[in-house]
């Protein structure tokens, strides 16, 4: 509050006594700046409609050209919020009533006294501080407010399966910037003491770190509870700095493990730049967590590192047979030879009934599993399928004998290389149309960015920022436009009712689709179609 100035403005048509009172106020302490002086009215609302002026304070002659000083005010107070103090060599009452009802501080009669204008500047330096004190309370009252209900959306975000996009018109109101999402787990185990994670005070000793952290960093938190062992964090950053996110959730996941007896695994997602993509990696960071199967819990897991361990895990040197056996699968899949795969496929079946043990079965398919999907991850954008390897490391479990297993593991290989054909299909079309394409067909129907994403075969948070990047909108803005313009050729051409038209276009909502239709075309949807009724008549 200190930093900040009072922005006068002074407009008197006596260029002479006007500079005596840009001197009087710059006099009266550093409080004050001069952003604006005018020689009449009509050249500050000029000035105001071109460049918007921000301004605290105006002084201003009655008596000028064109436009009286009593005038102006009214009319800037249709614009802006000021206090106002108005100046003249005519001591009338008259005026003095008028400058009373549009709610002018004071009235000063030329000559000005300079000691009695320090002492009322004196006065309206107060009035206005305490003004700013009051508005900085009820933006922190508002701030904590929105915040509260962030959360709990954010909360109801993680939860829910399928979110249209029409339900996500409210991450629009967070601050531009890079985000990262945190899904800290507790490490379950019977014999651990969990009573800091239900009494709560584990999630306010995570909420104390977030905050010392934001102060330090001016950063943005929202943390929330999960499952009966879990947190979701969203943390904001002004810029993209995944090593400062780490640092965060090493200092999270240390408080963990020094305050209770609990060890946790925490996944960290890449920077993102749209909270609508939430959904998306929710699921996204599930899968991450499963990871700890197999390198274990009570670490932190981001798709760098996965990906890293994925390729050394690759190395994994079964029999000279096996190995020879795995490498020309994968070369079949990325050459995408259906004939030749499954003829490997059998090969490397026949070969693992030889093995003496279900645990080495269940090595070799982990290993053709990771180096399958290593080899996916290598030629597309898209990072969502590593759930394909938790899926064939349970396959020797859900597999009462080896002729399920070999079924199951047919399948499997079967949904890997329909992944690969997709991506081969889709290499040459342009996945902004495909997309866009997409969306038009399925104005009514349920629309995920995940769905839009899996469409072009894009990791849902690479196709937000490539979207973007390419149209200069981003996903939620373009599908509401497309849905309320549909609503609006809907309207004017057909006789269905307002509720029909908003269900057609994906809002089940009618008001809230009213709302938004009136952010658009600046009516209601009623209204508009009355109004362009009137208009062809």
């Amino acid at each position: 509050m200190s930093n900040r100035k009072i922005k006068a403005i002074v407009v008197d048509d006596e260029n002479r006594i006007r500079r005596g009172i840009e001197r009087l106020i710059l006099s009266c302490g550093e409080e004050f700046e001069i952003v604006g002086s005018y020689s009449s009215g009509t050249k500050l609302m000029s000035e105001y409609e071109k460049e918007n002026i921000q301004f605290d304070l105006l002084i201003t002659d009655i008596k000028m050209p064109g436009m009286n000083g009593l005038e102006l005010i009214k009319e800037m107070r249709n614009r802006a919020s000021f206090e106002a103090v108005v100046i003249s060599g005519f001591n009338d009452f008259h005026y003095v009533q008028t400058a009373i009802r549009e709610r002018a501080l004071d009235y000063m009669v030329k000559p000005l006294i300079r000691d009695e204008f320090r002492q009322q500047l004196g006065k309206i330096k107060d009035k206005i501080l305490k003004n700013w004190e009051e508005e900085k309370k009820v933006e922190i009252i508002d701030t904590q407010l929105r915040h509260v209900k962030q959360t709990q959306a954010l909360s109801e975000l993680v939860r829910g399966n399928e979110i249209d996009l029409a339900e996500l018109e409210w991450t629009k109101d967070f601050p531009k910037g890079t985000y990262y999402l945190l899904h800290i787990s507790i490490d379950f185990n019977q014999k651990r003491d969990t009573s800091a994670l239900q009494s709560g005070e584990l999630e306010k000793r995570l909420q104390d770190i977030l905050e010392d952290f934001n102060e330090a960093t001016l950063n943005l938190s929202w943390i929330w509870k999960g499952d009966e062992v879990s947190f979701w964090i969203l943390m904001h950053n002004k810029e993209a700095d995944q090593l400062q996110e780490m640092m965060i959730a090493e200092r999270l996941h240390s408080a963990i493990k020094t305050g209770t007896n609990l060890t946790s695994t925490i996944a960290l997602s890449r920077g993102f730049y749209d909270v609508a993509v939430i959904p998306a990696l929710r699921d996204r960071l599930s899968a991450l967590l499963q990871f700890r199967l197999i390198y274990g819990g009570n670490q932190i897991y981001t798709l760098s590192l996965v990906e890293n361990n994925l390729k050394e895990r690759g190395k994994i040197r079964e029999s000279k047979e096996l190995e020879i056996t795995i490498t020309r699968m994968v070369e079949s899949l990325d050459l995408l030879r259906r004939e030749e795969l499954f003829h490997h496929l059998n090969h490397f079946l026949n070969e693992l009934k030889q093995l003496p043990s279900p645990q080495e079965i269940e090595k070799s398919i982990q290993v053709l599993a990771i180096q399958s999907i290593n080899r996916l991850l290598t030629k597309s954008s898209a990072k969502d399928e590593l759930h394909l390897i938790q899926e064939a490391l349970k396959l020797t479990r859900k597999s009462p004998n080896f002729i399920e297993l070999k079924k199951n593991l047919t399948t499997w290989m079967q949904k890997v290389l329909n992944i690969f054909e997709e991506m081969n299909q889709h290499e040459s079309v342009n996945p902004i149309d495909t997309a866009k394409t997409w969306i038009s067909d399925n104005l009514g129907n349920n629309i995920t960015i995940d769905k839009i994403a899996k469409k072009v075969h894009m990791n849902p948070t690479y196709f937000c920022e490539y979207f973007k990047n390419q149209t200069g909108e981003t996903v939620l803005d373009f599908v509401t436009k497309a849905r309320i313009e549909k609503a609006k050729e809907l309207l004017l051409s057909t006789d269905f009712k307002i509720y029909d038209i908003s269900q057609q276009v994906g809002y089940n909502d009618t008001k809230y689709f009213s709302k938004l239709f009136r952010k658009y075309f600046g009516e209601v949807p009623s209204k508009y179609k009355e109004k362009a009724k009137m208009n062809l008549n």
